[in-house]
């Protein structure tokens, strides 16, 4: 019953999105060769960018899923470990340089920067995490994503400071939007997206037995260092072609993921692929909710999932002490 209401949600999301818009459109002209202009809107622009909004959300949520079950945190999601913020400096590196496009006009030079940049941030998180014990090794993860994510944030205030002219094309892209953005972003992103929903799926098995706790989960066999490895990687390209297509975007990592595990409990099978599909229902109708409300204008995706997520953080952080279900009411790591 859980999954067909979400497919329900799902599949009235993505017609709303293809449909919905600053400027109206037949969706019976879309198919009749006498309407160019319907057709042109929904394959060239619509039809993109909701493919866009639904790749983002299922990585979105996919990697706070899979962080949550790594760190048995209700509150892990992909922009704790510092990977966002590292997208966001190398966005803005790129715009100083003057911006243009990449590999022959497939992506601008500012989405190139900002997944080099998210790549980049989760290697060093990665680098510094593996040269602490491994009894530590979660809680280092997170400190140091944490630290360095507050030093990427800072260099990059200071650089929009000095070039302030890239300013307002920054701050718009860090609020996160899919506005101007096309098939060469779907293109682009394609493959770094089915790498990290690949690794994800893979390291289920292990993640379920970790929910136990690393001693016992080493006593079953799971290599905890692989383990975070592979989680890191698949939350790297994850966050990394989410930024690509819609800039930084927060909390969907962390609503849809707690959600489903508070309706369908904390089995991996179940909890990684009803979280993908909630957050991907979230993201497509908070999308559409900001292409319609001061059209033609619209307003960043990133305020709105923000002005969900926060009293939602809020909500999380004042009911962990009591613990969370799905991580034994135990502590968290």
């Amino acid at each position: 019953m859980t999954l067909i209401i979400l497919v329900s949600l799902f599949l009235t999301a993505v017609f709303l999105s293809l449909i919905l818009g600053a400027q109206k459109i037949s969706f019976n002209g879309v198919f009749k060769s006498a309407d160019s202009f319907s057709r042109t809107i929904f394959f060239s622009i619509r039809l993109p960018r909701t493919i866009l909004v639904i790749i983002s959300g299922i990585l979105l949520s996919g990697a706070g899923a899979v962080f949550q079950m790594f760190f048995r945190n209700p509150l892990a999601e992909p922009g704790i470990m510092g990977i966002t913020s590292g997208a966001s400096l190398g966005a803005v590196i790129a715009a100083c340089l003057g911006g243009g496009t990449l590999m022959g006009g497939l992506i601008s030079l500012l989405n190139g920067g900002a997944f080099l940049g998210a790549l980049a941030a989760a290697f060093i998180v990665t680098a510094i995490s593996f040269r602490g014990s491994s009894r530590a090794s979660t809680v280092m993860v997170l400190l140091c994503g944490t630290a360095l994510g507050s030093l990427y944030s800072a260099i990059t205030s200071i650089i929009l400071a000095i070039h302030d002219r890239q300013l307002h094309s920054i701050y718009i892209w860090m609020l996160g939007s899919f506005s101007g953005r096309g098939w060469n972003e779907v293109k682009f992103i394609i493959i770094p997206s089915a790498i990290s929903i690949l690794l994800m799926l893979i390291s289920l098995p292990q993640l379920d037995l970790l929910g136990g706790g690393e001693a016992t989960a080493r006593t079953l066999g799971v290599d905890v260092k692989d383990l975070r490895l592979k989680v890191i990687v698949a939350g790297a390209f994850a966050s990394s072609a989410s930024v690509c297509a819609g800039g930084t975007i927060g909390f969907i990592g962390l609503i849809a993921p707690h959600a489903v595990r508070q309706i369908c409990g904390s089995k991996g099978k179940v909890l990684l692929p009803f979280s993908m599909l909630a957050g991907a229902t979230l993201l497509l109708l908070a999308d559409t909710l900001c292409r319609i409300v001061i059209a033609p204008s619209e307003i960043p995706v990133g305020t709105i999932t923000s002005i969900l997520g926060v009293p939602f953080f809020i909500s999380l952080l004042l009911t962990s002490s009591r613990g969370s279900k799905g991580f034994g009411g135990g502590k968290n790591a």
